[in-house]
C-alpha cells in the first residue's frame, strides 16, 4: 500500500495537514448548498454525456442481433436448397400449417425453413417494435405469418398467375449471374398495418418485399425481368406504392420502398445471394432505376439494367 510519504515525499506533512483540515471542516460544517449544487450539476452533466452513449450502445447491439437474424435466414435458405435440388424455398405454399386463411391451410417460407434453424423468434427484428397480437391468432404461432424480414419473392419464387396457390415458379439459387448483387432477404415492415388484400384468391404478400420496378400499379402488372413475375398489390416503390393499405405505413416501414423497412440509421438490412449481409440505403437497393423519394410508382423505369439487383441477369 502507498502512503503519503511515498507519494509526495517532502510534501507528505503538507498533505496530512490539508487532509486533517478538510476532515475537520466537513465534520464541523458539512457541505454547503453551493457545494451540493455543484455536485448535482456535475452528476447531471455526466448523465447527459453517458445516456446517449448507452442508448447508442443498445441500438448497436440490436443492429448486431438483426444482422445475425437475417444471416440465419440466409443460411437456412441455402441448406434448404441443398435438400431440394438447388431450388430456392417458395414464399408460401399449401402444405398444412398451423393457420388457415379463408379456410385454406398454408405454410410460409419461414415455416418451411424451420428444419434448418433452431430459433423461430428470429423472424422478428429487434430494431422494430413488436408485431401486435391479432384476433384469433395465438402468440406462439404468430411468428411465421408476421415476419419483420421479407423475402425477395419476385427473384426467387415469382408467381405467374392469380390463383389460390399463386403458382410460384421456383428458381435455383445458383442461377444468379451476380450473386453478390442479387437480393434475397431484407428488413421488412411490421404488422401495424394490413399486408394484403383479398381479391377472391390468396396472395402471399405478408412475408415478402417488392422489387423497385413494376410495370404500373395494377394487379396484373409484371416485373418484366428474369424471372418475370406478377407484382405485389399495394407493395410498390414510390409515393403511392402502398396506397391500398389503411392506414399506410410510415416511410421508415416501407411506404415508398416496397415494404423494405429502414431500421438502423435509415438504412435497410439486406442479405445477398452470395451470403454477405450489410446495411444499405434505399437508393442503393433501387440501383438501375430512376426511383427517388418523391416519384410516383407508375413513373419508375429502368435506367441501367446491368445494375439492377432484383433479377437473375
Amino acid at each position: 500500500m502507498c502512503y503519503p510519504t511515498e507519494l509526495f515525499g517532502q510534501n507528505a506533512v503538507t498533505f496530512r495537514k490539508a487532509r486533517n483540515l478538510l476532515g475537520a471542516t466537513l465534520k464541523k460544517n458539512g457541505f454547503t448548498l453551493i457545494e451540493l449544487l455543484v455536485v448535482i450539476a456535475i452528476i447531471a452533466i455526466l448523465a447527459a454525456i453517458l445516456f446517449p452513449v448507452l442508448s447508442q450502445a443498445r441500438v448497436a447491439a440490436k443492429a448486431t442481433t438483426s444482422v445475425s437474424n437475417i444471416r440465419q435466414h440466409h443460411i437456412s435458405w441455402m441448406l434448404y436448397a441443398q435438400d431440394y435440388d438447388d431450388s430456392a424455398v417458395v414464399y408460401a405454399n399449401q402444405t398444412p400449417g398451423p393457420l388457415t386463411f379463408d379456410g385454406l391451410a398454408y405454410s410460409t417460407w419461414m415455416q418451411l425453413l424451420v428444419p434448418y434453424r433452431k430459433e423461430v423468434t428470429i423472424t422478428q427484428d429487434p430494431l422494430s417494435v413488436p408485431n401486435p397480437v391479432e384476433n384469433g391468432i395465438p402468440t406462439n404461432i404468430l411468428w411465421p405469418y408476421r415476419p419483420q424480414y421479407g423475402y425477395a419473392y419476385s427473384v426467387w419464387s415469382p408467381h405467374t398467375a392469380i390463383t389460390v396457390d399463386g403458382s410460384p415458379n421456383v428458381q435455383t439459387i445458383t442461377s444468379a449471374a451476380e450473386p453478390a448483387e442479387t437480393v434475397v432477404f431484407t428488413s421488412r415492415k411490421n404488422r401495424l398495418t394490413l399486408d394484403w388484400r383479398w381479391l377472391g384468391t390468396i396472395m402471399w404478400y405478408a412475408q415478402a418485399v417488392a422489387p423497385p420496378y413494376c410495370s404500373g400499379i395494377s394487379s396484373s402488372s409484371r416485373t418484366g425481368v428474369n424471372p418475370d413475375s406478377l407484382c405485389a398489390i399495394n407493395h410498390r416503390w414510390g409515393i403511392n406504392g402502398s396506397a391500398g393499405l389503411n392506414p399506410q405505413p410510415p416511410d421508415k416501414e416501407g411506404r415508398r420502398t416496397g415494404m423494405v423497412a429502414l431500421r438502423n440509421r435509415n438504412l435497410a438490412l439486406v442479405a445477398f445471394a452470395d451470403g454477405h449481409v450489410k446495411y444499405v440505403s434505399p437508393g442503393y437497393l433501387a440501383k438501375g432505376t430512376n426511383w427517388h423519394w418523391d416519384i410516383n410508382a407508375s413513373a419508375i423505369v429502368f435506367t441501367d439494367r446491368t445494375q439492377y439487383m432484383w433479377d437473375l441477369d
